[in-house]
């Protein structure tokens, strides 16, 4: 169902890859980003913009950022009603655990390019008056060549579609069709079970290892 991803791109080529600026952000390389982290998103105020967001819906009257869902599949009834703050989330590859024996499989385009995930945000307000926006990843059933490893996988939005998902006066059915777009050529390979524990985060855990 994808809880974990990589993205160790530098701040500037992630703003270059999706034509926008990054103003002030600063990003550093991590292999092994879980729930609860902090990531950059392309979201539409008006204009295509990168911001910060946290990783995990949290309901609106928790007093804690305790994590209440980190992703939506796309047959959720819960996803159709938040669909109007819509989102994108850069990442370079993810992680999928094998339900058989647990090995873990890296995800990433065959070209290498930074893949966008579909996700939907919103905002809580802490008990100090402040704002935390935060979002969740949107799942589709598994396309073939992932099935082996697990039901869900996150929707990945063609570069054609990024406007169209973005926009808040793009019409529900195209949405949805977006949602349903086939991703492109994928390249999997088994990783270092150590990625297990999201204490570990350095680049050999990507190295190819046996099955």
């Amino acid at each position: 169902m994808c809880n974990r991803v990589c993205l160790t791109r530098d701040i500037d080529e992630v703003g270059r890859h999706f034509g926008v600026g990054c103003g002030k952000l600063r990003l550093k390389p991590h292999w092994n980003i879980a729930a609860g982290a902090v990531m950059p998103v392309l979201r539409r105020e008006g204009v295509r913009r990168l911001d910060t967001m946290r990783w995990g819906l949290v309901t609106a009257w928790a007093q804690n950022t305790r994590i209440v869902r980190t992703s939506f599949a796309t047959d959720s009834s819960e996803l159709a009603a938040r669909l109007h703050r819509r989102c994108l989330v850069p990442v370079e590859s993810f992680y999928e655990w094998r339900r058989t024996d647990r090995q873990p499989f890296a995800v990433a385009l065959k070209d290498r390019q930074l893949m966008a995930l579909a996700a939907i945000w919103d905002f809580w307000i802490t008990p100090q008056g402040e704002q935390l926006l935060c979002f969740a990843l949107i799942t589709t059933p598994a396309h073939a060549v992932l099935a082996p490893l697990c039901a869900q996988m996150p929707v990945m939005v063609p570069p054609g579609g990024w406007n169209a998902w973005l926009d808040p006066d793009t019409a529900g059915g195209e949405l949805w069709s977006l949602l349903k777009t086939p991703p492109k050529e994928l390249d999997i390979w088994p990783v270092d079970r150590r990625i297990s524990n999201i204490r570990n985060d350095n680049p050999a855990l990507l190295l190819s290892k046996g099955h």
